[in-house]
């Protein structure tokens, strides 16, 4: 479907697939390096993380988002 190249070298690809019970699945495939991490979402799933996702993102661009404002520093 879809493959973004996210910052710090990371690359996060988007795919459809179908479950073996007829169930469509967006399938999440972040690369970092030789790692990668994979995550099956169900639509509503899907649906409800890409509204927390935007929110977010609406959020930080306006500048609103900082670790004071309950957003969290990255532990690494």
């Amino acid at each position: 479907m879809d493959s973004i190249d996210a910052p710090f070298g990371e690359v996060v690809e988007l795919r459809q697939i179908l479950h073996d019970s007829g169930v469509p699945l967006l399938r999440v495939i972040i690369r970092d390096g030789g790692r990668y991490t994979k995550i099956e979402l169900d639509p509503a799933t899907a649906h409800r993380w890409g509204r927390v996702m935007t929110r977010w993102a609406e959020t930080a661009a306006e500048g609103a988002a900082t670790p004071g404002d309950g957003g969290q520093p990255d532990p690494v």
